[in-house]
Protein backbone atom coordinates (compact mmCIF):
# COMPACT_ATOMS: atom_id res chain seq x y z
CA UNK A 1 0.00 0.00 0.00
CA UNK A 2 1.63 3.27 -1.11
CA UNK A 3 1.46 6.14 1.23
CA UNK A 4 -0.93 8.88 0.49
CA UNK A 5 0.16 12.88 0.77
CA UNK A 6 -2.46 14.43 3.03
CA UNK A 7 -0.67 18.21 2.83
CA UNK A 8 1.83 20.29 3.27
CA UNK A 9 4.82 19.51 5.80
CA UNK A 10 4.44 21.42 8.44
CA UNK A 11 7.32 22.35 11.29
CA UNK A 12 5.94 21.10 15.16
CA UNK A 13 5.88 24.04 17.14
CA UNK A 14 8.03 24.54 20.58
CA UNK A 15 11.29 24.51 18.77
CA UNK A 16 12.90 21.61 19.46
CA UNK A 17 15.66 20.70 22.02
CA UNK A 18 17.29 24.08 21.98
CA UNK A 19 14.05 25.96 22.91
CA UNK A 20 13.64 23.67 25.81
CA UNK A 21 17.47 24.44 26.63
CA UNK A 22 17.29 28.13 26.52
CA UNK A 23 13.87 27.79 28.15
CA UNK A 24 16.10 25.33 31.21
CA UNK A 25 18.17 28.10 31.35
CA UNK A 26 15.87 31.11 31.73
CA UNK A 27 14.13 29.23 34.73
CA UNK A 28 17.18 28.77 36.18
CA UNK A 29 18.09 32.12 36.16
CA UNK A 30 14.92 33.34 38.02
CA UNK A 31 14.83 30.32 40.11
CA UNK A 32 18.65 31.62 41.19
CA UNK A 33 16.95 35.19 41.81
CA UNK A 34 14.26 33.42 43.63
CA UNK A 35 14.63 34.37 47.65
CA UNK A 36 11.33 31.72 48.06
CA UNK A 37 9.44 29.64 45.18
CA UNK A 38 6.20 28.25 46.19
CA UNK A 39 4.33 25.51 43.97
CA UNK A 40 0.17 25.54 42.77
CA UNK A 41 -1.21 23.41 41.26
CA UNK A 42 -3.80 26.10 38.71
CA UNK A 43 -6.03 23.26 37.73
CA UNK A 44 -9.22 25.33 37.83
CA UNK A 45 -8.38 28.72 37.06
CA UNK A 46 -10.01 30.29 33.66
CA UNK A 47 -7.28 32.17 31.81
CA UNK A 48 -9.06 35.60 32.82
CA UNK A 49 -8.74 34.66 36.66
CA UNK A 50 -5.20 33.39 36.11
CA UNK A 51 -4.12 36.74 34.03
CA UNK A 52 -5.87 38.60 37.16
CA UNK A 53 -4.19 36.37 40.03
CA UNK A 54 -0.55 37.41 38.06
CA UNK A 55 -1.79 41.15 37.94
CA UNK A 56 -2.23 41.38 41.69
CA UNK A 57 0.99 39.61 42.12
CA UNK A 58 3.25 41.88 40.42
CA UNK A 59 2.97 44.92 42.34
CA UNK A 60 4.45 42.66 45.48
CA UNK A 61 7.47 41.27 43.70
CA UNK A 62 5.81 38.34 42.16
CA UNK A 63 6.25 36.69 39.37
CA UNK A 64 3.71 33.19 38.47
CA UNK A 65 5.10 31.45 35.39
CA UNK A 66 2.71 27.80 34.34
CA UNK A 67 5.83 25.17 33.86
CA UNK A 68 6.28 22.29 32.58
CA UNK A 69 7.10 19.56 35.18
CA UNK A 70 10.21 18.26 33.35
CA UNK A 71 11.56 21.61 32.12
CA UNK A 72 11.41 22.64 35.77
CA UNK A 73 12.88 20.02 37.47
CA UNK A 74 16.02 20.05 35.19
CA UNK A 75 16.00 24.21 35.88
CA UNK A 76 15.83 23.31 39.83
CA UNK A 77 18.37 20.61 39.58
CA UNK A 78 20.75 22.97 37.66
CA UNK A 79 20.47 25.34 41.00
CA UNK A 80 20.57 22.81 43.25
CA UNK A 81 17.29 22.76 44.12
CA UNK A 82 16.61 19.39 44.05
CA UNK A 83 14.19 19.66 46.48
CA UNK A 84 11.34 20.99 44.03
CA UNK A 85 11.41 18.70 41.96
CA UNK A 86 9.33 16.66 45.18
CA UNK A 87 6.45 19.10 44.98
CA UNK A 88 6.09 18.66 41.24
CA UNK A 89 2.63 16.74 40.48
CA UNK A 90 0.04 17.29 38.00
CA UNK A 91 -0.54 20.55 36.39
CA UNK A 92 2.07 22.99 38.12
CA UNK A 93 2.42 26.68 38.65
CA UNK A 94 5.29 28.54 40.38
CA UNK A 95 5.62 31.84 42.01
CA UNK A 96 8.81 33.07 42.57
CA UNK A 97 9.34 35.84 45.14
CA UNK A 98 12.69 37.55 44.89
CA UNK A 99 11.96 39.86 48.37
CA UNK A 100 10.50 39.20 51.03
CA UNK A 101 9.51 35.33 52.11
CA UNK A 102 6.73 36.14 54.43
CA UNK A 103 5.23 38.74 51.80
CA UNK A 104 4.93 35.90 49.33
CA UNK A 105 3.41 33.57 51.59
CA UNK A 106 0.78 35.88 52.55
CA UNK A 107 0.48 37.09 49.00
CA UNK A 108 -0.41 33.64 47.55
CA UNK A 109 -2.30 32.30 50.88
CA UNK A 110 -4.68 35.60 50.19
CA UNK A 111 -5.06 34.95 46.53
CA UNK A 112 -6.11 30.76 47.45
CA UNK A 113 -8.93 32.08 49.85
CA UNK A 114 -10.24 34.48 46.96
CA UNK A 115 -9.42 31.74 44.36
CA UNK A 116 -10.80 28.30 45.75
CA UNK A 117 -9.75 26.12 42.81
CA UNK A 118 -5.71 27.01 43.47
CA UNK A 119 -4.09 24.77 45.62
CA UNK A 120 -0.99 24.93 47.34
CA UNK A 121 1.42 21.89 46.61
CA UNK A 122 4.40 23.39 48.53
CA UNK A 123 7.21 25.66 48.78
CA UNK A 124 11.22 25.78 49.38
CA UNK A 125 12.24 28.82 51.47
CA UNK A 126 15.42 29.27 53.24
CA UNK A 127 17.06 26.42 51.39
CA UNK A 128 14.53 23.49 52.03
CA UNK A 129 10.89 22.27 51.28
CA UNK A 130 8.44 23.11 53.30
CA UNK A 131 5.16 21.85 53.68
CA UNK A 132 1.36 23.56 52.60
CA UNK A 133 0.90 24.18 56.62
CA UNK A 134 4.32 25.22 56.79
CA UNK A 135 3.32 28.30 54.21
CA UNK A 136 0.58 29.31 55.69
CA UNK A 137 2.44 29.14 59.34
CA UNK A 138 4.60 31.77 57.68
CA UNK A 139 2.09 33.42 56.15
CA UNK A 140 0.67 34.49 59.04
CA UNK A 141 4.00 35.94 60.32
CA UNK A 142 4.63 39.77 60.72
CA UNK A 143 6.49 41.19 57.93
CA UNK A 144 10.36 41.56 57.95
CA UNK A 145 10.38 45.22 58.09
CA UNK A 146 7.98 44.92 61.28
CA UNK A 147 10.18 42.48 62.63
CA UNK A 148 13.10 44.83 61.89
CA UNK A 149 11.53 47.79 63.67
CA UNK A 150 10.67 45.97 66.88
CA UNK A 151 14.60 45.25 66.84
CA UNK A 152 15.23 48.44 66.45
CA UNK A 153 12.75 49.34 68.92
CA UNK A 154 14.25 47.03 71.43
CA UNK A 155 17.88 47.98 70.93
CA UNK A 156 17.07 51.68 70.75
CA UNK A 157 15.19 51.61 74.45
CA UNK A 158 17.93 50.86 76.76
CA UNK A 159 19.90 53.89 74.98
CA UNK A 160 16.83 55.94 75.14
CA UNK A 161 16.87 55.30 79.35
CA UNK A 162 20.77 55.49 79.73
CA UNK A 163 20.40 59.04 78.21
CA UNK A 164 17.67 60.13 80.15
CA UNK A 165 19.27 58.91 83.47
CA UNK A 166 22.44 60.95 82.93
CA UNK A 167 20.25 63.73 81.70
CA UNK A 168 18.46 63.64 85.01
CA UNK A 169 21.28 65.49 87.41
CA UNK A 170 21.12 68.49 84.71
CA UNK A 171 17.83 68.93 84.87
CA UNK A 172 16.91 68.51 88.63
CA UNK A 173 19.85 71.14 89.00
CA UNK A 174 18.17 73.24 86.27
CA UNK A 175 14.95 73.10 88.54
CA UNK A 176 16.52 73.77 91.52
CA UNK A 177 18.11 76.71 90.08
CA UNK A 178 14.48 78.05 88.42
CA UNK A 179 13.06 77.42 92.09
CA UNK A 180 15.35 79.20 93.69
CA UNK A 181 15.11 82.34 91.64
Amino acid sequence: MAKTKTGPKTKRKGGGVAAKSRAVDELAEQLRGATAVIVTDYRGLKVGELQGFRARLRPRGVEYHVVKNSLFTRAAAKTERDALAKLLSGPSAVALGKGDEVELAKAIVDETRALKSLKILGAYVGGQAITVEDVQSLARLPGRAYLQGQIVGSLQAPLGQLVGLFHAPFQNLVHVLTARA
